[in-house]
């Protein structure tokens, strides 16, 4: 995969408040942080880093080191994000020029025994699946997720809901597999801005149910081969409209095609750069010319490039930028908003607590490195996790986050 994709930022909010009793909080302030003592002259901790267990098995409670302390303590969750995937299942996919199958693009396809199928669409379908397969087991009360194939032999119209936008159970991803599954299979040509056109209006008409929150951020990831074969100016149009609305949504472009490819007819990068660039997910500094005749810098978008490369390993390449894509939306950013019953809040009196899904606490030390930072030392609105604490909070989904009140800020100190 040409790039990763980094910058796009999305918050968290505030679910849960809860007032703990007095403590050691901060008095007499004139504002919600009352500046306070500098945080690295508090409690410093030469420890490794999140995790190690030092004086940090967080929580409010009477065998909590912070219970002595905490005057307010604030619950925490991500940012929902709500997905809809526009996917490819035109015959280019299937290794179908318009008149003959190309030699070498079609491989004995594992999930249809006897058949021969493009391997693009053998590597996506495959890359997909495990994509589902992995929100369902790691279920994701934050992010919910539906898809549109457009073209393939099971044609739907883009004006409808094809697989609707959902919390990704197992009945969820047993129904996103099964629009991908044979007997379904590549078939016709490319609408993509009758796709684009039809599903933003599906995404935005998403209103949430349980287990997923409001409140969410609109998320529309496009994957396809080739270029439009309706309105290739309406598809950069639509997604700069979107990004711009209300709700806002930003969009994501993944393009499978070979940088030699002819870019009127069968495959353009400096397209799918616009659709990125347009979607406001291109990221800064990118090279909108990316392309055979200039690989300098990085694409604005996904790129990936068959080539001569085998499903599997273009199934790897595909995994790879949709987990990216995962990754960029979940939030590592959690609000400082003052608790019923902080009083005024001295920046230097603050502590997050991480509590994994299985009810293990943690509390986090300031660190820029695998801690957490302000993201202002005198005014902070908001804790940024970063590195071992950010990938915790994402590989538990389910996990919880605790912004406690009072106590002197537990400091690591970076080695």
């Amino acid at each position: 995969m040409a790039r990763w994709l980094t910058g796009v930022a999305c918050g968290v909010f505030l679910s849960a408040v809860t007032a703990v009793g007095q403590g050691c909080g901060s008095e007499g302030a004139t504002s919600l942080f009352d500046g306070g003592t500098p945080a690295a002259e508090q409690g410093e901790s030469d420890g490794r880093n999140f995790g190690d267990g030092a004086n940090r098995d967080g929580g409010v409670g009477s065998t909590d080191p912070l219970s002595s302390c905490a005057t307010a303590s604030a619950e925490t969750n991500r940012t929902p994000v709500y997905m809809q995937l526009i996917i490819d299942g035109s015959g280019s996919m299937d290794g179908f020029d318009g008149t003959n199958y190309i030699a070498g693009e079609r491989e004995p396809d594992p999930a249809s025994p006897g058949r021969l199928t493009g391997k693009k669409w053998i590597a996506v379908r495959d890359a997909l699946n495990a994509f589902f397969a992995d929100l369902e087991a790691k279920p994701d009360p934050s992010m919910a997720v539906g898809m549109y194939l457009f073209s393939s032999t099971v044609q739907k119209s883009a004006s409808k809901v094809d697989v609707p936008i959902a919390f990704v159970d197992a009945a969820q991803a047993s129904a996103l597999r099964a629009r991908l599954a044979p007997p379904i299979f590549p078939n016709s040509g490319t609408p993509l801005y009758t796709a684009i056109n039809g599903q933003l209006s599906t995404l935005k008409s998403y209103t949430p149910s349980a287990p997923i929150p409001a409140g969410g951020k609109y998320v529309l990831v496009v994957m396809t081969d080739g270029i439009p074969t309706d309105d290739t100016q309406g598809c950069i149009t639509a997604l700069d409209a979107a990004k711009k609305g209300n709700p806002e949504v930003i969009s994501f472009a993944v393009g499978v095609g070979n940088e030699d490819a002819d870019p009127a007819t069968v495959y353009d990068e400096a397209f799918m750069a616009k659709l990125a660039q347009a979607g406001g997910t291109a990221v800064p500094g990118c090279n909108p010319n990316w392309g055979n005749a200039d690989k300098s810098g990085t694409p604005c978008h996904f790129q990936i490039t068959p080539g001569t490369k085998t499903a599997a390993q273009i199934r790897t390449d595909f995994l790879a930028a949709i987990n990216a894509i995962r990754d960029t939306v979940t939030s590592c950013e959690l609000p400082l908003v003052k608790p019923a019953g902080a009083g005024q809040i001295d920046p230097a009196n603050v502590n997050v607590v991480f509590t994994s899904s299985s009810g293990t606490d943690t509390t986090i030390p300031q660190n820029a490195k695998d801690g957490w930072t302000y993201d202002s030392p005198t005014n902070p609105t908001k804790v940024t996790l970063h590195g071992d604490a950010c990938d915790a909070l994402k590989a538990d989904p389910q996990g919880k986050v605790r912004i406690v009140i009072g106590c002197k800020t537990v400091v690591e100190v970076t080695k």
